[in-house]
């Protein structure tokens, strides 16, 4: 469904190196605010209430993915949190922080 979509990794636990460097500063991305809107519906939305378990790198390039896919492919928060809750790349529940 999203395979088209070059900035979403096909593998979340091997992003590649130049894929996270393109991700990374999107994270501060501002926003319009019904994008912003979005961005906000999808933390509350996900699985693990935003784009990682916690806020280690991949947070901010998977948060930098969620504002890429918002404001250049037209996702809207629901869209968002599946793409977010597919790519458990830091070991879902089980993980130890």
């Amino acid at each position: 469904m999203h395979a088209a979509i070059k900035e979403i990794p096909p593998d979340p636990y091997d992003i590649e190196a130049g894929l996270a460097k393109r991700l990374l500063p999107a994270y501060n991305i501002e926003l319009k605010p019904k994008q912003q809107k979005a961005y906000d519906r999808a933390m509350k939305l996900s699985s693990e209430k935003g784009p990682c378990c916690c806020q280690c790198w991949r947070w901010h390039v998977y948060g930098g993915l969620g504002k890429l896919l918002i404001r250049d492919h037209g996702f809207n928060g629901a869209e968002l949190a599946k793409v977010w809750d597919l790519s458990g790349g830091c070991g879902g529940e089980d993980h130890v922080h």
